[in-house]
């Protein structure tokens, strides 16, 4: 039976067929060695010394003993500034290997990280606490510090300007469903938009939201919160992420909902990709109600006008009920009811008003006005000849006639004709 107290000292240990960036350090007590193996890996580089901001970083820990592990391993938290980690629910994968005749117990711990900016970093050490066998019924508990690491990030491609929002993932894809409170939409009814974006090698936490809610008049907008789920498997970290927006319709018409689109940077294949979701316009269907408050102002509008006009039409009855009517639509009327004796007339009160003359043919000597003149007089009088000989009278109400001008001389040489 040992009696003794075994010590443990950290030794660096280097491995053939092992990459530089592979730390290690060895304990060893007699025949009984405890070995602790660190180093980064991603999705595309098995030493990861520079990543891409938002890519998943995979800290490995291998811990071995040439006896066995006799109770559960603990790892220390990582706690380093600008690194984001998931260690809830880590499990250690355990396997054995053969060594120069020797059988080695291993626990293998992978412990996801990540950075949101540029920079260069360093992962301090970790304490690792384990407990093996040293001899039959005896067992030692002891605790390692890995090595330190570092490693560099930066975005990965130029394009990504932080302006839009962006993940980096193995795999990605991007869903939506739509769903509707009626076949037929009507004011009141609901459209609900469930979207979901899913990814390989990162965590909810990491992923942007898809889509942007939507507020507009036509609609109320209701967001439920966001739910983001984490899952391992086989090593393998998957995440996703669902909003769900519903809209309770306000008014009818036409309703689009725009394309959503997400950048995602690959980072097993390392390039640039759009996730896109296709927009949808709903028809909705008015109520009497939604209809009322939809086209008010302009109701409203036309209640107005039409009470303004009735106040028009009163004022103008009371106007000219102790007024002589327009001699404008005193032909007019005339010359609807076909009053021809009644047009006549008005155009010789026109014709004197506007020109003190009483002749028709003194106010012009143009021949179709001479011959307007006589038709005026005949039978072949219509209601286009009357409007047409008022216009002419009326655009010569500013422009002085010829004739006009010599009046008063034919008036002298009435009065006044010579011997």
């Amino acid at each position: 039976m040992m009696s003794r107290v075994f010590m443990f000292v950290l030794l660096p240990l280097v491995l053939t067929m092992t990459a530089p960036w592979v730390q290690a350090a060895e304990a060893s007590s007699d025949n009984h060695r405890v070995v602790i193996k660190t180093w980064l890996t991603t999705a595309s580089q098995k030493e990861a010394r520079q990543v891409a901001v938002n890519e998943m970083i995979t800290l490995h820990i291998d811990l071995a003993t040439s006896t066995w592990f006799t109770a559960g391993t603990r790892i220390g938290k990582i706690t380093d500034p600008g690194l984001m980690t998931s260690q809830r629910s880590l499990k250690a994968v355990n396997y054995t290997e053969q060594q120069q005749g020797t059988t080695w117990s291993h626990q293998s711990w992978e412990i996801p990280v990540f950075v949101t900016q540029s920079g260069q970093y360093v992962i301090q050490p970790i304490p690792v606490t384990v407990e093996v066998s040293v001899s039959p019924g005896q067992n030692q508990t002891a605790t390692f510090m890995t090595p330190e690491l570092r490693f560099s990030a930066s975005l990965p491609s130029p394009a990504l300007t932080g302006q839009r929002p962006w993940f980096a993932a193995s795999e990605a894809s991007l869903e939506q469903t739509w769903q509707q409170s009626a076949d037929a939409l009507r004011v009141g009814d609901s459209i609900s938009r469930r979207i979901t974006l899913k990814g390989e090698s990162t965590l909810a936490a990491m992923l942007p939201s898809p889509s942007q809610p939507l507020y507009d008049d036509a609609y109320q907008t209701y967001v439920s919160p966001s739910d983001l789920q984490d899952s391992t498997n086989r090593g393998l970290y998957s995440a996703s992420r669902t909003e769900l927006e519903t809209y309770v319709l306000q008014g009818g018409g036409e309703l689009h909902f725009p394309a959503i689109e997400v950048q995602w940077w690959d980072s097993q294949n390392q390039q640039l990709n759009t996730l896109t979701l296709e927009g949808k316009t709903f028809a909705v269907k008015h109520t009497l109600q939604s209809w009322l408050k939809f086209y008010a102002p302009w109701l409203i509008a036309v209640l107005v006008l039409l009470v303004l006009a009735l106040l028009a039409f009163q004022f103008a009855k009371r106007y000219f009920a102790s007024r002589p009517l327009p001699s404008r639509y005193l032909l007019w009327r005339a010359a609807r009811h076909q009053d021809w004796p009644q047009c006549r007339q008005l155009i010789y009160q026109r014709l004197y008003e506007k020109t003190q003359l009483s002749a028709l043919a003194d106010f012009s000597q143009d021949q179709r006005w001479l011959a307007d003149s006589q038709r005026l007089m005949s039978d072949q009088i219509d209601s286009r000849l009357v409007r047409s000989m008022w216009r002419k009278i009326t655009r010569r109400d500013k422009a002085q006639s010829p004739y006009q001008v010599l009046q008063p001389l034919r008036q002298l040489a009435r009065r006044y004709p010579p011997s």
